[in-house]
């Protein structure tokens, strides 16, 4: 959606607000949590995506149901030796596995069976919507299913969301991984919150709507989704990737991450930006040297 119409749906949002600010709480959360055409959208990602499909081709499909509907999970074995340790993958928000075929197969080859989540509305997994509820729900799914596994690993949003699962910052049931890899991932959702209510053009009623709407989705208060408190309580092992030069997660999120304490180590792979660092040779490198 270009940023024109979402500025003008956002004063359509403010005008709610006048009347109803729960009301625009809820048109707000829904355009928050809308998931967008699961299909590659630009030229780069229709070839990435035709590239991927041999790999893709290679996997087992497995499906959970995640409130009614199926959830896709890919279980890529091992290429050559097969070391029998298994790992969890999420995708971030508007990706699919399909798309980081770099990295699952780079962890195959390091001999990790990879069990690969494409997340409810994205790639394989057909909804409408998602939130932090609905993704804790579909990872601890997937680690009551598949797992346990030896680590979660997750780029953006999935990142971010496997910090929340692993800990049950949410519901209160912690996965508890051994470690934790994190690339170019979120840590806090009320930035995420003043990033998307400022591109809307939100004014201060409707964004304070949003996030009331949030929690009542989520059943907690925004501070409870500040990832790194939980990887300073718990002394998890974390590994955090990210560009300095990111624009879509900015780099203060790495530094919360690598406050929490000792057990967290942040590695630099400055030039990547966004999206390209989940497939490069720096981050698998990086990744399978942290996991041994």
């Amino acid at each position: 959606m270009d940023a024109r119409r979402l500025k003008m749906m956002g004063r359509g949002i403010n005008l709610v607000g006048r009347v109803s600010p729960r009301m625009a709480g809820r048109l707000a959360f829904s355009l928050f949590t809308r998931t967008r055409n699961p299909d590659p959208q630009t030229e780069k990602e229709r070839a990435l995506f035709a590239q991927s499909a041999p790999r893709m081709a290679e996997a087992r499909r497995e499906t959970i149901e995640i409130d009614g509907q199926p959830v896709t999970v890919h279980v890529f074995s091992p290429i050559g030796s097969d070391t029998a340790r298994r790992v969890m993958f999420t995708h971030g928000w508007g990706s699919r596995i399909a798309l980081t075929q770099g990295l699952v197969t780079g962890l195959r080859q390091a001999g990790f069976s990879v069990y690969a989540v494409d997340l409810p509305g994205h790639g394989d997994s057909p909804a409408r919507s998602l939130h932090a509820g609905i993704a804790i729900r579909t990872l601890a799914a997937v680690w009551h299913r598949f797992g346990p596994f030896e680590a979660m690993i997750g780029h953006s949003f999935g990142g971010f969301m496997s910090v929340l699962a692993a800990h049950g910052a949410l519901d209160g049931k912690p996965l508890s991984p051994p470690r934790l890899v994190l690339i170019a991932s979120p840590a806090d959702v009320r930035r995420v919150l003043r990033y998307f209510s400022k591109g809307l053009g939100l004014d201060d009623r409707a964004s304070a709507a949003l996030t009331v709407e949030l929690e009542r989705a989520t059943g907690r208060p925004v501070e409870a989704s500040f990832a790194p408190q939980y990887l300073a309580a718990s002394g998890v092992p974390t590994l955090v990737l990210h560009a300095a030069e990111d624009k879509e997660v900015g780099a203060d999120a790495a530094r919360a991450y690598a406050e929490a304490g000792p057990n967290v180590t942040l590695t630099w792979l400055d030039g990547l930006g966004h999206r390209r660092i989940v497939n490069s040779p720096e981050a698998i490198e990086a990744i399978t040297k942290f996991l041994g």
